[in-house]
């Protein structure tokens, strides 16, 4: 058995590092006040901090928060938010 086999890289990998940066200095502000800076309506916030909080727990995680920022990025150019959407650590192997 060869481990690797069909991985399939998360499609906000490459901007993570990015993110973490941003996350990581955004105590004691946070992760919705960040949002709220992109300007975008509530409804559209309320739409990409659904599929960002995979366990609903209210804050995000570093993760959840790239998700969250890939996302908000996508709405600023205009694209259609995608649903299908994973996080990694909620990804199932068979």
């Amino acid at each position: 058995m060869s481990l690797g086999i069909d991985y399939v890289e998360w499609v906000v990998s490459k901007d993570k590092s990015t993110y973490d940066e941003i996350f990581h200095t955004l105590y004691p502000v946070s992760a919705k006040k960040e949002m709220v800076r992109s300007q975008l309506p509530h409804t559209v916030l309320g739409k990409i901090w659904k599929p960002a909080d995979m366990d609903q727990d209210g804050p995000l995680s570093g993760e959840e928060f790239t998700l969250d920022n890939h996302l908000i990025k996508a709405k600023l150019v205009g694209r259609e938010l995608s649903p299908h959407l994973i996080l990694p650590s909620k990804w199932r192997y068979k």
